[in-house]
């Protein structure tokens, strides 16, 4: 099976344990739910991709990394526990400062499903796979921030190439394993990255209008729960299945509240606005190679470090809006 991507080219998979996976039905529903968290049609310039691209693309970014056969899997399958809308199931469920709870999930999605017969079949650490300690067991999948970690650098990587349009392909042939860490071969590639990867996160996915669509699309799933129109369990399927409840339903409340959230948004900054807006703090301090050492950028650079603190800041301060 060859496949292409956006990011890293094109691929021939000839994994018989990975193709099956990747042809399972609870991955093949990643098809259907978006990266960001609002679908497909929501009316806004931000991009729009799914987490079944970003899976993908970390298995991918994995094995050029030369990451073991089973921490690619692992990362093949590392969101497979997403609910339809993604991270906006925090506001519901979770902590929207965290935005973990699909990490809470993740053991009974995999051992729950036809995922965990393919893992055991083939012979792969279920439990590994599976857990919430991935960062312990595969160190160049998943780090705590603000290291790199092949899941942040590939979701950063896309969202530099489709949100601000700038040629990403310098920063992946930059990418090295030291001391089994990731870090970029130089400094220059590393602020690069630093500098995209803060401002995608000031002007998408912690800006105002991301805030606010977070908010509306949860206050609409949750009257829907509320009102038996949808199950928690309704979740895992995937967005158009989940809004084409809604919709069907007749519920006009509901209705109105979806389309809010997926529509045209007219908002203002307000002192004591009705909404308040909150959101995960994303940072990094990518590490690069000097002299035979990783250096962390924020060390040698005191514009970066500046900037890092000021999003910090901004996100610590809280937004009232009022629509309009």
């Amino acid at each position: 099976m060859r496949i292409s991507d956006r990011i890293y080219g094109s691929f021939e998979m000839r994994d018989d344990a990975v193709l099956e996976l990747m042809r399972s039905a609870p991955f093949q529903r990643l098809r259907g739910v978006s990266q960001h968290g609002y679908p497909a049609e929501t009316k806004t310039s931000f991009p729009h991709y799914t987490r079944y691209e970003h899976s993908i693309g970390v298995m991918l970014l994995l094995k050029i990394l030369g990451a073991g056969r089973e921490e690619q899997v692992a990362g093949l399958l590392h969101d497979v526990s997403h609910t339809a809308f993604s991270h906006i199931i925090d506001w519901l469920f979770g902590d929207p400062y965290k935005e973990d709870y699909q990490d809470s999930t993740l053991k009974s999605c995999i051992q729950g499903s036809e995922l965990g017969r393919i893992l055991s079949k083939r012979g792969f650490d279920i439990e590994a796979i599976s857990g919430m300690e991935h960062n312990r067991r595969y160190g160049l999948l998943e780090r705590d921030a603000p290291d790199l970690c092949a899941d942040r650098v590939d979701y950063a990587l896309r969202d530099s190439s489709y949100f601000l349009g700038v040629d990403v392909s310098g920063c992946v042939g930059s990418l090295r394993v030291f001391d089994g860490e990731l870090a970029f071969a130089s400094r220059e590639p590393a602020k690069q990255f630093g500098d995209w990867y803060m401002r995608c996160q000031k002007e998408l996915w912690a800006s105002n209008e991301a805030r606010l669509r977070y908010h509306l699309i949860a206050e609409a799933l949750r009257m829907a729960i509320d009102r038996g129109i949808l199950t928690k369990e309704d979740l895992y399927r995937d967005e158009s299945a989940v809004m084409g409840t809604m919709r069907k339903s007749g519920d006009r409340d509901v209705i109105e509240a979806l389309e809010k959230g997926v529509g045209e948004l007219k908002y203002a900054v307000s002192d004591d606005g009705q909404i308040t807006l909150k959101k995960k703090i994303r940072y990094i301090d990518p590490k690069f190679i000097s002299d035979g050492a990783l250096v962390n950028l924020c060390s040698v650079d005191s514009a970066f470090k500046a900037l890092v603190d000021e999003e910090r800041e901004r996100l610590l301060k809280p937004v009232r809006v009022d629509l309009l």
